[in-house]
Protein backbone atom coordinates (compact mmCIF):
# COMPACT_ATOMS: atom_id res chain seq x y z
CA UNK A 1 0.00 0.00 0.00
CA UNK A 2 1.25 3.50 -0.76
CA UNK A 3 1.91 6.03 2.00
CA UNK A 4 -1.24 7.86 1.05
CA UNK A 5 -3.13 4.58 1.19
CA UNK A 6 -2.50 4.50 4.92
CA UNK A 7 -4.47 7.67 5.43
CA UNK A 8 -8.22 7.72 5.65
CA UNK A 9 -10.07 10.69 4.30
CA UNK A 10 -13.23 12.26 5.63
CA UNK A 11 -15.13 15.38 4.61
CA UNK A 12 -17.13 15.79 7.81
CA UNK A 13 -17.51 19.43 8.70
CA UNK A 14 -15.41 20.51 5.72
CA UNK A 15 -12.23 19.17 7.36
CA UNK A 16 -10.10 16.25 6.25
CA UNK A 17 -9.59 13.74 9.04
CA UNK A 18 -6.56 11.40 9.06
CA UNK A 19 -7.20 8.09 10.83
CA UNK A 20 -3.56 7.09 10.69
CA UNK A 21 -0.44 9.04 11.60
CA UNK A 22 0.18 10.57 8.15
CA UNK A 23 -1.74 13.51 6.80
CA UNK A 24 -2.37 14.11 3.12
CA UNK A 25 -1.86 17.82 3.56
CA UNK A 26 1.77 17.10 4.41
CA UNK A 27 2.42 14.82 1.42
CA UNK A 28 5.35 16.06 -0.60
CA UNK A 29 4.74 16.75 -4.25
CA UNK A 30 1.00 17.23 -3.86
CA UNK A 31 -0.55 18.95 -6.84
CA UNK A 32 -2.91 21.85 -6.63
CA UNK A 33 -6.59 21.00 -6.65
CA UNK A 34 -7.47 19.48 -10.03
CA UNK A 35 -10.46 20.68 -11.95
CA UNK A 36 -13.69 18.61 -12.06
CA UNK A 37 -12.73 17.50 -15.56
CA UNK A 38 -9.43 16.11 -14.34
CA UNK A 39 -11.12 14.44 -11.39
CA UNK A 40 -13.60 12.87 -13.76
CA UNK A 41 -10.67 11.48 -15.74
CA UNK A 42 -9.14 10.11 -12.53
CA UNK A 43 -12.30 8.30 -11.55
CA UNK A 44 -12.86 6.88 -15.00
CA UNK A 45 -9.25 5.76 -15.26
CA UNK A 46 -9.53 4.20 -11.81
CA UNK A 47 -12.56 2.21 -12.97
CA UNK A 48 -10.56 0.88 -15.88
CA UNK A 49 -7.60 0.07 -13.62
CA UNK A 50 -9.89 -1.91 -11.31
CA UNK A 51 -11.30 -3.87 -14.26
CA UNK A 52 -7.74 -4.65 -15.35
CA UNK A 53 -6.70 -5.55 -11.78
CA UNK A 54 -4.04 -2.85 -11.88
CA UNK A 55 -4.33 -2.33 -8.15
CA UNK A 56 -1.43 0.11 -7.53
CA UNK A 57 -2.66 2.50 -10.21
CA UNK A 58 -6.26 2.21 -9.06
CA UNK A 59 -5.24 2.92 -5.46
CA UNK A 60 -3.29 6.05 -6.36
CA UNK A 61 -6.09 7.42 -8.53
CA UNK A 62 -8.82 6.74 -5.99
CA UNK A 63 -6.79 8.37 -3.24
CA UNK A 64 -6.43 11.48 -5.41
CA UNK A 65 -10.17 11.53 -6.06
CA UNK A 66 -10.86 11.33 -2.31
CA UNK A 67 -8.36 14.09 -1.62
CA UNK A 68 -10.08 16.53 -3.96
CA UNK A 69 -13.62 15.44 -4.83
CA UNK A 70 -16.62 17.10 -3.17
CA UNK A 71 -19.56 15.33 -4.81
CA UNK A 72 -21.07 12.79 -2.39
CA UNK A 73 -22.01 10.17 -4.99
CA UNK A 74 -18.58 10.24 -6.57
CA UNK A 75 -16.86 10.07 -3.20
CA UNK A 76 -19.01 7.05 -2.29
CA UNK A 77 -17.98 5.30 -5.50
CA UNK A 78 -14.33 6.09 -4.83
CA UNK A 79 -14.50 4.88 -1.22
CA UNK A 80 -16.18 1.57 -2.09
CA UNK A 81 -13.78 0.97 -4.96
CA UNK A 82 -10.81 1.76 -2.70
CA UNK A 83 -12.02 -0.80 -0.17
CA UNK A 84 -12.09 -3.44 -2.90
CA UNK A 85 -8.64 -2.45 -4.12
CA UNK A 86 -7.05 -2.49 -0.66
CA UNK A 87 -8.49 -5.93 0.05
CA UNK A 88 -7.29 -7.19 -3.32
CA UNK A 89 -3.74 -5.97 -2.65
CA UNK A 90 -3.44 -7.27 0.90
CA UNK A 91 -6.56 -8.23 2.86
CA UNK A 92 -6.24 -6.66 6.31
CA UNK A 93 -9.54 -6.68 8.22
CA UNK A 94 -8.32 -4.14 10.78
CA UNK A 95 -7.33 -1.68 8.08
CA UNK A 96 -10.64 -2.23 6.31
CA UNK A 97 -12.47 -1.56 9.57
CA UNK A 98 -10.60 1.74 9.97
CA UNK A 99 -11.53 2.76 6.44
CA UNK A 100 -15.16 1.94 7.17
CA UNK A 101 -15.00 4.01 10.36
CA UNK A 102 -13.93 7.03 8.30
CA UNK A 103 -16.74 6.33 5.84
CA UNK A 104 -19.25 6.16 8.70
CA UNK A 105 -18.17 9.60 9.88
CA UNK A 106 -18.43 11.04 6.39
CA UNK A 107 -21.82 9.56 5.49
CA UNK A 108 -23.44 9.81 8.93
CA UNK A 109 -26.34 11.83 7.52
CA UNK A 110 -27.08 9.31 4.74
CA UNK A 111 -29.35 6.61 6.15
CA UNK A 112 -28.95 4.00 3.43
CA UNK A 113 -25.19 4.33 3.20
CA UNK A 114 -24.86 4.32 6.99
CA UNK A 115 -26.77 1.04 7.08
CA UNK A 116 -24.45 -0.59 4.56
CA UNK A 117 -21.36 0.67 6.36
CA UNK A 118 -22.57 -0.49 9.78
CA UNK A 119 -23.37 -3.95 8.43
CA UNK A 120 -19.84 -4.38 7.09
CA UNK A 121 -18.28 -2.92 10.23
CA UNK A 122 -20.30 -5.16 12.52
CA UNK A 123 -19.38 -8.32 10.63
CA UNK A 124 -15.69 -7.40 10.52
CA UNK A 125 -15.57 -6.51 14.21
CA UNK A 126 -17.15 -9.87 15.00
CA UNK A 127 -14.60 -11.72 12.86
CA UNK A 128 -11.80 -9.88 14.67
CA UNK A 129 -13.37 -10.72 18.04
CA UNK A 130 -13.58 -7.03 18.84
CA UNK A 131 -16.74 -7.82 20.75
CA UNK A 132 -17.30 -4.52 22.52
CA UNK A 133 -16.91 -2.69 19.22
CA UNK A 134 -19.21 -5.19 17.49
CA UNK A 135 -21.88 -4.71 20.17
CA UNK A 136 -21.63 -0.92 19.82
CA UNK A 137 -21.90 -1.11 16.04
CA UNK A 138 -24.88 -3.48 15.96
CA UNK A 139 -26.54 -1.40 18.68
CA UNK A 140 -26.27 1.61 16.38
CA UNK A 141 -27.57 -0.50 13.52
CA UNK A 142 -30.81 -1.56 15.24
CA UNK A 143 -31.15 2.02 16.48
CA UNK A 144 -31.51 3.35 12.95
CA UNK A 145 -35.27 3.09 13.46
CA UNK A 146 -36.42 2.60 9.86
CA UNK A 147 -35.13 -0.90 9.04
CA UNK A 148 -37.42 -3.57 7.61
CA UNK A 149 -38.19 -6.80 9.48
CA UNK A 150 -35.37 -8.82 7.95
CA UNK A 151 -32.79 -6.16 8.76
CA UNK A 152 -34.04 -5.75 12.33
CA UNK A 153 -33.81 -9.49 12.94
CA UNK A 154 -30.30 -9.54 11.48
CA UNK A 155 -29.27 -6.66 13.69
CA UNK A 156 -30.69 -8.11 16.89
CA UNK A 157 -29.13 -11.53 16.23
CA UNK A 158 -25.68 -10.06 15.62
CA UNK A 159 -25.97 -7.76 18.64
CA UNK A 160 -26.97 -10.72 20.85
CA UNK A 161 -24.06 -12.80 19.51
CA UNK A 162 -21.59 -10.04 20.44
CA UNK A 163 -23.13 -9.72 23.90
CA UNK A 164 -22.90 -13.48 24.39
CA UNK A 165 -19.20 -13.44 23.51
CA UNK A 166 -18.82 -10.67 26.10
CA UNK A 167 -20.64 -12.98 28.54
CA UNK A 168 -23.19 -10.26 29.09
CA UNK A 169 -26.02 -12.78 29.28
CA UNK A 170 -28.61 -10.44 30.72
CA UNK A 171 -28.17 -7.95 27.88
CA UNK A 172 -28.13 -10.79 25.34
CA UNK A 173 -31.45 -12.19 26.56
CA UNK A 174 -32.99 -8.70 26.58
CA UNK A 175 -31.85 -8.17 22.99
CA UNK A 176 -33.35 -11.45 21.79
CA UNK A 177 -36.57 -10.72 23.67
CA UNK A 178 -36.73 -7.37 21.86
CA UNK A 179 -36.38 -9.28 18.61
CA UNK A 180 -39.21 -11.62 19.59
CA UNK A 181 -41.37 -8.61 20.49
CA UNK A 182 -41.11 -7.14 16.99
CA UNK A 183 -44.56 -6.62 15.43
CA UNK A 184 -43.88 -9.09 12.63
CA UNK A 185 -44.91 -12.65 11.85
CA UNK A 186 -43.40 -15.33 14.10
CA UNK A 187 -41.85 -17.02 11.11
CA UNK A 188 -39.81 -13.89 10.35
CA UNK A 189 -38.22 -13.79 13.79
CA UNK A 190 -37.99 -17.49 14.56
CA UNK A 191 -34.19 -17.48 14.31
CA UNK A 192 -34.11 -15.14 17.31
CA UNK A 193 -36.04 -17.79 19.22
CA UNK A 194 -33.54 -20.42 18.10
CA UNK A 195 -30.62 -18.22 19.19
CA UNK A 196 -32.27 -17.76 22.58
CA UNK A 197 -32.73 -21.53 22.92
CA UNK A 198 -29.11 -22.14 21.95
CA UNK A 199 -27.81 -19.58 24.44
CA UNK A 200 -29.99 -21.05 27.21
CA UNK A 201 -28.47 -24.45 26.46
CA UNK A 202 -24.96 -22.96 26.63
CA UNK A 203 -25.83 -21.56 30.08
CA UNK A 204 -27.22 -24.97 31.16
CA UNK A 205 -30.77 -23.68 31.40
CA UNK A 206 -32.03 -27.02 30.13
CA UNK A 207 -35.77 -26.61 30.63
CA UNK A 208 -35.89 -23.15 29.08
CA UNK A 209 -33.96 -24.43 26.06
CA UNK A 210 -36.26 -27.42 25.66
CA UNK A 211 -39.40 -25.28 25.91
CA UNK A 212 -38.14 -22.78 23.34
CA UNK A 213 -37.30 -25.58 20.92
CA UNK A 214 -40.80 -26.95 21.34
CA UNK A 215 -42.22 -23.53 20.47
CA UNK A 216 -40.04 -23.43 17.37
CA UNK A 217 -41.19 -26.87 16.25
CA UNK A 218 -44.84 -25.95 16.80
CA UNK A 219 -44.35 -22.80 14.75
CA UNK A 220 -42.70 -24.81 11.97
CA UNK A 221 -45.38 -27.47 11.86
CA UNK A 222 -46.54 -27.85 8.28
CA UNK A 223 -43.86 -25.53 6.94
CA UNK A 224 -41.02 -26.42 4.61
CA UNK A 225 -38.00 -25.63 6.77
CA UNK A 226 -36.34 -28.98 7.33
CA UNK A 227 -32.99 -27.46 8.21
CA UNK A 228 -34.29 -25.47 11.17
CA UNK A 229 -36.49 -28.36 12.25
CA UNK A 230 -33.45 -30.61 12.39
CA UNK A 231 -31.56 -28.06 14.47
CA UNK A 232 -34.49 -27.60 16.87
CA UNK A 233 -35.03 -31.36 17.31
CA UNK A 234 -31.33 -31.86 18.04
CA UNK A 235 -31.17 -28.95 20.49
CA UNK A 236 -34.31 -30.16 22.26
CA UNK A 237 -32.89 -33.67 22.44
CA UNK A 238 -29.71 -32.32 23.97
CA UNK A 239 -31.62 -30.39 26.63
CA UNK A 240 -33.92 -33.31 27.45
CA UNK A 241 -30.98 -35.69 27.82
CA UNK A 242 -29.46 -33.31 30.37
CA UNK A 243 -32.80 -33.31 32.20
CA UNK A 244 -32.68 -37.11 32.37
CA UNK A 245 -35.55 -37.62 29.91
CA UNK A 246 -33.57 -40.06 27.78
CA UNK A 247 -36.52 -41.68 26.04
CA UNK A 248 -37.87 -38.39 24.66
CA UNK A 249 -34.33 -37.21 23.97
CA UNK A 250 -33.75 -40.30 21.80
CA UNK A 251 -36.97 -39.60 19.90
CA UNK A 252 -35.85 -36.02 19.23
CA UNK A 253 -32.48 -37.16 17.91
CA UNK A 254 -34.18 -39.67 15.64
CA UNK A 255 -36.44 -36.90 14.30
CA UNK A 256 -33.34 -34.77 13.67
CA UNK A 257 -31.54 -37.55 11.81
CA UNK A 258 -32.86 -36.77 8.31
CA UNK A 259 -32.25 -33.01 8.30
CA UNK A 260 -29.50 -32.17 10.82
CA UNK A 261 -26.46 -30.65 9.03
CA UNK A 262 -24.03 -33.18 10.57
CA UNK A 263 -25.66 -36.66 10.48
CA UNK A 264 -22.64 -38.34 12.10
CA UNK A 265 -23.13 -36.28 15.26
CA UNK A 266 -26.77 -37.32 15.47
CA UNK A 267 -25.90 -40.99 14.97
CA UNK A 268 -23.37 -40.81 17.80
CA UNK A 269 -25.96 -39.37 20.16
CA UNK A 270 -28.50 -42.03 19.16
CA UNK A 271 -25.96 -44.84 19.65
CA UNK A 272 -25.02 -43.42 23.03
CA UNK A 273 -28.63 -43.36 24.25
CA UNK A 274 -29.35 -46.84 22.89
CA UNK A 275 -26.33 -48.32 24.58
CA UNK A 276 -27.35 -50.53 27.51
CA UNK A 277 -26.66 -48.86 30.80
CA UNK A 278 -24.22 -50.61 33.11
CA UNK A 279 -25.78 -51.87 36.30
Amino acid sequence: MTDMGRVLYSKTGGKFVASFCLCLALCSGCDSLPTRAVLGDDLETARQAVEEHNWPLAERLLERVLRNEHDSARRWEAWTALLSVVNAISPEPRTTLDYLEAMRDEFADDDQRSKLILEQMGLLAGQLRQNERAAEIWGNYVGLGWLDAEDMVRGYRNLAAAQFRLRNFEAMEETLQQCLALPIADGDKIMCMYDLAEQNLAQEHWQEAADLCQQILENLDGKDNKGLQGLAHFLRGDALEQLGQTGEALRQFELARASYPNPAVVENRIMHLRKPKKK
